[in-house]
């Protein structure tokens, strides 16, 4: 990816985690073959999302060379959002990749992932009125 394109996805996550009390990671991969949910579970626990005191850290995993990506949330996300959410996730973000699409790609997922972090992570309101 460009420098360009990393600093939309930057600002795309920064925008994603806003006011929540989640966390989003993206990793992109050279492989030109790979297990990509079997990478980004690795990577998920090497990098330390795992380590995160509100359980609710995605990473997103793509490998643009192998036209792969993955997407893994840990546990307290997952609770809330379910399979259905990562299935509709992966489903519309598939074209995306497998047109090599990788920057739109990455930005439709952080997208979803935002709009459940602020579903159901917001971060307290703590200032006084």
């Amino acid at each position: 990816m460009t420098k360009a394109q990393q600093a939309t996805i930057s600002a795309a996550i920064a925008a994603a985690e806003d006011g929540t009390t989640g966390r989003i990671a993206v990793r992109e991969i050279p492989d030109r073959s790979v297990d990509a949910f079997e990478r980004a579970k690795r990577e998920f626990g090497r990098i330390g999302l795992q380590r995160h005191e509100h359980a609710n850290a995605a990473l997103i995993l793509v490998a643009p060379q192998a036209r792969r990506f993955a997407i893994v949330g840990d546990r307290a996300l997952h609770e809330r959002v379910g399979d259905a959410f990562w299935n509709d996730v992966v489903e519309k973000s598939t074209p995306f990749f497998a047109r090599g699409e990788t920057e739109a790609g990455i930005l439709y997922a952080v997208a979803r992932l935002g709009e459940v972090l602020h579903a159901h992570f917001a971060e307290p309101n703590t200032s006084s009125a």
